[in-house]
C-alpha cells in the first residue's frame, strides 16, 4: 500500500479506532500517527503503527463479540488497512 493511498484512509481508520475507545494512549497514538504521516516521519510511523496494531490484535476479538459495537466489519478493514501499510514500511 503506498503512502498516498494510507494517508487517503487514515482519518477513516482514526474515526473508527475512536469509536470504540477514548483509552489516552490510543487517542495519543492516532495523533501521533497522523502527525508523522504528516511530517513524513518514518521513525514515528513505525514505533505508532507496531503500537496500534498490537492493541488491535488484543482488541479484535472482543470488538467483534461486543453486541454494543455497531461498526465491526469497519474494525477488520482498519486493522487490515494498517497491517497492509505496517508491511509496507518494513518493505
Amino acid at each position: 500500500m503506498k503512502q498516498q493511498e494510507f494517508a487517503i484512509e487514515l482519518d477513516g481508520i482514526i474515526g473508527t479506532i475512536h469509536t470504540y475507545t477514548r483509552n489516552p494512549f490510543m487517542m495519543g497514538y492516532t495523533k501521533e500517527l497522523r502527525r508523522a504521516m504528516n511530517d513524513n516521519d518514518r521513525d514515528t510511523m513505525i514505533i505508532v503503527l507496531d503500537k496500534i496494531i498490537t492493541w488491535y490484535k488484543e482488541e479484535i476479538e472482543a470488538i467483534k463479540n461486543d453486541t454494543y459495537v455497531f461498526n465491526k466489519s469497519m474494525h477488520e478493514k482498519a486493522f487490515e488497512l494498517l497491517k497492509a501499510y505496517q508491511e509496507t514500511i518494513y518493505s
